[in-house]
């Protein structure tokens, strides 16, 4: 088992496995769609403006086994913080075992302008990949994002990520410019649809698809689907008070299932109520 997902995560782009890593069950759960949302505050490791239109602080903690492999495992942390002048996020993750281990941190800052109708934000990721008996490695990357609020209900999104494009083993195929734009569409308090397409120097465009639907005041179901490589997605987040579980299943059709299990906490910043 150890030289199968070995092979696995070596056959693997290092950006494909850190963002794996680098989510919880929210984003996995809507099949990384959210690239626009002023709902969904991880989004902001897809698009470091997102947390500008936040109106909460939050803190997550995730769990989850890459595609059901035993010897693996992995864990984040993703956190927002809301003030007057500029809002910021912290994020941490951590993937593998004795053998092979990476981790990463995302430091956010954002700030909305024009009468928060036009975000902006920045992300600063640091990379770091330790395998038994080879040298330890550890690089910095930027992520720069810009999100519209077209109209209420109706946010558009771009980011750039890895905008610095940083060698890994003088590669820069491995951690690669990557493109993203995507809407948010509120049809109503309810109900909220997110549309996506990911490009990078490397392979072709992958359109995502996700949503989500408040069945009553403590329950959300999401659901979403990537077109590359083929992904279908669904979970739940489960809210009582400022405390919600959060549970997701993405299904790849050559590599199996992984599920993601979070716990979030979550308190208004008395700032922007909507």
């Amino acid at each position: 088992m150890k030289v199968i997902y070995l092979f696995i995560f070596q056959s693997l782009p290092l950006m494909a496995a850190f963002e794996l890593s680098m989510s919880d069950a929210n984003l996995s759960g809507l099949s990384g769609s959210a690239v626009a949302s002023d709902q969904i505050y991880s989004a902001y490791l897809l698009n470091p403006a997102v947390t500008a239109a936040l109106d909460h602080h939050n803190f997550g903690i995730q769990y989850f086994k890459p595609y059901g492999i035993s010897e693996l495992n992995s864990g984040s942390m993703v956190s927002n913080i809301i003030t007057s002048f500029i809002n910021a996020g912290l994020a941490v993750s951590s993937l593998g075992n004795e053998i092979y281990h990476e981790n990463q941190v995302i430091v956010n800052f954002s700030r909305g302008l024009l009468k928060r109708r036009f975000f902006i934000g920045l992300n600063l990721r640091w990379y770091s990949i330790q395998v038994k008996n080879y040298e330890n490695l550890n690089v910095l990357g930027m992520d720069a994002g810009v999100q519209y609020k077209l109209y209420p209900g109706l946010l558009m999104g771009f980011s750039l990520l890895n905008l610095n494009q940083p060698l890994v083993y003088q590669r820069k195929e491995e951690l690669p410019l990557v493109a993203n734009w995507g809407m948010q569409i509120s049809l109503t308090d309810q109900f909220t649809s997110y549309l996506s397409i990911q490009k990078d120097a490397w392979f072709a465009p992958s359109v995502r698809f996700g949503f989500s639907f408040w069945v009553n005041s403590f329950l959300r179901i999401q659901s979403g689907i990537n077109s590359y490589p083929a992904i279908p997605s669904f979970g739940f987040h489960l809210k009582r008070n400022w405390v919600a579980v959060d549970y997701s299943l993405q299904y790849h059709f050559d590599l199996g299932i992984t599920h993601f299990w979070g716990l979030s906490f979550s308190k208004s910043s008395g700032y922007h109520e909507k």
